[in-house]
């Protein structure tokens, strides 16, 4: 069903607007945009977030293909994962409950009522699946490092919600949904002191930039398609083409070998993420190159294993989401780019899981935390993982942050 017909049939009665939209986010049929502000980062792992959204400098399993692809060359053997994402904000999941009971009750004033349960709260949903192959293959240097390839394909979808201004109702969201193919490679260089990786990533993209709009229009226009747009991803022809390289190296700091230190950096989106458009056409708009660099400490200490990170990303401060900071570059826009996070894993399983973890950090300066969980304690058959962050979806720090929660299931071998 394509957005156009969803809309217009919810137009008499709002709440199964909100339900339906819900509903179809839930399914993996499309996604909305998140506030203007939020650096939207495509296939951010669950892992990655639990720790302050980290991963330039300690990528050890398919997330490095969307870190640093040099992060590849950290996994010691094949793994294959079809993992299940489901994300939401804090209010998502009451607002759905209040939102069911409130369609079963007979009340002449059921809009006022929906409008009134939804204003000042935030409605998130972000679905994540795909299939990733990562594969070590060549003759094993000296470090004990093999060239690693590494592959994910999947269709991620995001939603994002939000009632305002209770004098003059207004209702803000748009939507977003990628498909997106991730070939890359790592491989040591120098006996092993370098990392060095090279991926190319393919985005098919539908995108409707966030729109605001008064609760009259929604209820009067026969046409909502033209008020905030139509997209049905469904449809190849609605998802715009682009594709782009990525790079990155990392660099295992022999003055601190014990404290198995390394440095990293990362180039995404070189020559620029340009998707094909129509002449009249403004979405999806370009994605601009990302240079990231990050610190990682990974000492043990018996079944007991420790990452440390700190990432600093997108340095030159041109993402595209992020208008103000590409013509404001003060402390606010430093602090919307630093990730630090630290890992505790105990009985490792292999070089990048654990039989069970916990994680904590700072994304953007907020609180993040999460945990691991391999019942199958020698191998990765079934991995669970959770997570709590927060993210700034305003211009500067502290003007709209947005508290979620993340979980994810993983088959593979």
């Amino acid at each position: 069903m394509s957005l156009f017909v969803t809309m217009s049939c919810l137009r008499y009665h709002i709440r199964y607007l909100f339900v339906s939209v819900i509903l179809l986010c839930l399914g993996g049929v499309f996604t909305l945009q998140a506030q203007t502000g939020e650096l939207r980062r495509p296939f951010q792992g669950v892992r990655n977030l639990g720790m302050g959204n980290t991963g330039i400098a300690l990528s050890f399993d398919e997330n490095a293909l969307f870190y640093n692809p040099a992060g590849l060359v950290g996994v010691d053997k094949i793994l294959v994962g079809f993992p299940f994402l489901l994300e939401v904000s804090e209010d998502s999941v009451s607002i759905v409950k209040d939102l069911y009971d409130l369609s079963k009750q007979s009340s002449s004033s059921k809009t006022a009522d929906v409008v009134e349960l939804l204003m000042g709260k935030r409605v998130h949903f972000r679905n994540l699946i795909d299939l990733n192959v990562i594969m070590p293959l060549g003759l094993e240097q000296q470090s004990g490092d093999r060239m690693t390839f590494g592959a994910a394909s999947g269709l991620e979808s995001q939603f994002d919600l939000q009632v305002r201004n209770p004098v003059s109702v207004e209702i803000d969201f748009g939507f977003r949904v990628d498909r997106i193919t991730n070939l890359g490679f790592g491989m040591p260089v120098a006996r092993g002191r370098w990392l060095v990786g090279a991926g190319i990533e393919t985005v098919q993209r539908c995108d409707i930039p966030l729109k605001t709009a008064t609760i009259g229009t929604i209820l009067t226009n026969t046409n909502l398609s033209s008020t905030f747009g139509s997209c049905d991803p469904t449809k190849v022809t609605n998802l715009e083409r682009a594709q782009t390289f990525n790079f990155g190296f990392q660099r295992r700091l022999e003055t601190a070998s014990a404290m198995k230190m390394i440095w990293g950096m990362s180039a995404y989106n070189v020559g620029g993420l340009k998707f094909k458009r129509s002449d009249n056409e403004t979405n999806p708009s370009d994605q601009n190159l990302e240079l990231s660099t990050g610190l990682s400490w990974q000492p043990s200490w018996g079944p007991v294993r420790m990452l440390y990170a700190i990432d600093l990303r997108d340095l030159t401060m041109k993402h595209a989401d992020d208008t103000y900071c590409q013509s404001n570059k003060g402390t606010d826009c430093i602090w919307k780019r630093l990730h630090i996070g630290t890992e505790f894993g105990f009985f490792p399983i292999d070089s990048g899981a654990s039989t069970f973890a916990v994680r904590a950090g700072f994304n953007q300066g907020y609180f993040t935390y999460g945990f691991e969980f391999n019942p199958f304690i020698f191998f990765r058959f079934l991995n669970i993982q959770y997570a709590v962050y927060k993210t700034e979806t305003g211009e500067k720090i502290g003007d709209r942050p947005d508290k979620r929660k993340v979980f994810q299931i993983n088959f593979g071998f």
